[in-house]
């Protein structure tokens, strides 16, 4: 392929991602930190971050960057330190709980030059579930938190949390156990998340590949350009070779840049398929 469809393919993924509205409003950007060796290791398959992208586009937030690191206090610290000076929201998963390895609360704690305090609010819940006084005992390890943390235990459904969702100033952080952070974000992410903006997309399918499809692609994509456009190849499926999508916070914009594209792409080229 030449330097010049390539320069055209880059020009259409990229799009216009940014985090501005038309109107040069801000979506609120998000980053993701997974803390584990299991996943680094590839012991255990990340589909925390998979998720929590799904839930914080459906909530209205720009996710920037999602980041992998260790079970490592100083690393944890480095990393947090840096996406909550990046980012409006930090979202970190795994690395909470009561062995060795769950250092989550300390690495955060470290990122903002915080010691470890116990929360009388935890400690009375973990007494209750690890059936334990012993302020250093296992279980007790989740009631020690950074100083200026805070509690959230509120959720949409008005009822409360077992355990809190903990935060430290634009960092909140959820358990590792995927069953457990569905759970948790579900309930209080729409209350921790604010963005009045909401994404509207569209989809549709060819059974081209893309390059057939560029110019038409690129001439949208020019006269859109508040408007953002991914193109996606599917190898080896019996119906289609390309999914196009076409979103924006703009619920018109999104479906005029729809239509445009689909009246411009030869009308033999769109498939139907069911997502």
């Amino acid at each position: 392929m030449s330097s010049k469809w390539l320069r055209r393919i880059a020009a259409y993924a990229r799009g216009n991602c940014n985090a501005s509205t038309e109107k040069g409003q801000k979506i609120p950007c998000a980053g993701i930190v997974v803390i584990g060796d299991e996943i680094l290791k590839g012991e255990v398959f990340d589909t925390n971050s998979t998720f929590l992208a799904k839930e914080l586009h459906r909530l209205g937030l720009k996710l920037k960057k999602i980041s992998v690191v260790s079970d490592d206090v100083q690393e944890i610290g480095d990393e947090i330190r840096l996406f909550s000076k990046t980012f409006d929201y930090v979202l970190t998963t795994g690395g909470i709980g009561p062995t060795h390895d769950d250092v989550t609360y300390e690495g955060v704690a470290l990122a903002f030059n915080e010691p470890l305090v116990l929360h009388p609010e935890l400690k009375d819940i973990c007494c209750e579930f690890y059936r334990t006084t012993d302020p250093l005992s296992a279980g007790m390890k989740l009631a020690y938190i950074p100083r200026s943390s805070r509690l959230h235990y509120k959720t949409v459904s008005g009822a409360n949390l077992s355990y809190p969702n903990v935060s430290v100033k634009n960092v909140y952080m959820f358990p590792g156990i995927p069953e457990l952070l569905k759970k948790t974000v579900s309930e209080v992410g729409p209350l921790l998340f604010r963005s009045n903006k909401r994404f509207f997309t569209r989809a549709f399918y060819c059974n081209v590949a893309e390059y057939r499809i560029i110019t038409e692609l690129q001439q949208v994509v020019d006269e859109f350009p508040s408007v953002q456009f991914g193109c996606y190849p599917k190898l080896h499926h019996s119906i289609y070779q390309v999914k196009i999508t076409v979103e924006s916070c703009c619920e018109d914009s999104t479906s005029k840049a729809y239509e445009r594209l689909k009246e411009l792409i030869p009308a033999h080229y769109i498939v139907d398929v069911e997502d």
